[in-house]
């Protein structure tokens, strides 16, 4: 099935065609997108892993901490990104590394855990940060797959936190807010919208940290 047919199915299986972005199977979005930025071309290296600097690229999408015109904060440990993107829209990162990459025990592989406040040198910066995703092209899928903690059989660990991703348009306008609260291990989450989607950025609040793999999008247009 075609991304556009299956754009269309997901849609009316939500009973949601007035909203623009809608949820869907991992898999599913996986299958139909060409882009992925899995991680895999970095040393393998135990946690803490490496500090990356700079903006990370991939073929038609930037990584980096925030879009330009948001201010990047801390708060209790965590970033927190304050305001619109400016136009034409861009990411950015700081002075500082804003992402480490690590082998990771949970994915089996390679996988980006994003500083926070804290910074690369001590265990409660890394995978307290924010992410920011620029498509070269609009896209209209876009899936990842995210480790919030370990499972805690004992219960002495905090729960993970909530996690937000804002979609943006070419305006810098958001289009949609989805908030969601991963359980312990491996968590799998996929977006299609029906209107072009041009940056996407994440912020957290998970006491123990993220750390994400995996990353899918689309790298054809849209072109209603």
């Amino acid at each position: 099935m075609r991304l556009g047919a299956l754009l269309t199915l997901c849609l009316s299986a939500n009973m949601a065609v007035a909203q623009t972005v809608v949820s869907a199977p991992y898999d599913v979005v996986a299958a139909q997108t060409a882009g992925l930025l899995d991680f895999e071309a970095f040393p393998t290296i135990p946690e803490p892993g490496q500090a990356i600097h700079g903006l990370l690229h991939a073929p038609g999408m930037t990584l980096g901490e925030g879009l330009a015109g948001q201010v990047n904060y801390g708060r209790d440990g965590f970033d927190v990104l304050s305001g619109s993107p400016t136009t034409p829209i861009s990411v950015y990162v700081g002075d500082e590394a804003s992402l480490a990459v690590a082998y990771h025990a949970g994915f089996g592989s390679n996988a980006a855990f994003p500083l926070g406040p804290d910074g690369f040198a001590k265990r409660s910066g890394r995978g307290e940060g924010a992410l920011a995703f620029d498509f070269e092209l609009p896209v209209s899928a876009f899936a990842l797959r995210l480790h919030a903690d370990y499972s805690d059989p004992l219960g002495s660990r905090p729960a993970p936190g909530p996690i937000w991703l804002h979609f943006f348009d070419a305006n810098g306008e958001l289009m949609h807010e989805e908030e969601v609260f991963p359980d312990t291990g491996i968590q799998n989450f996929g977006f299609l919208s029906s209107h072009p989607i041009h940056a996407i950025t994440l912020t957290h609040r998970d006491p123990g940290g993220i750390a994400i793999d995996d990353i899918r999008y689309s790298l054809e247009a849209l072109t209603n």
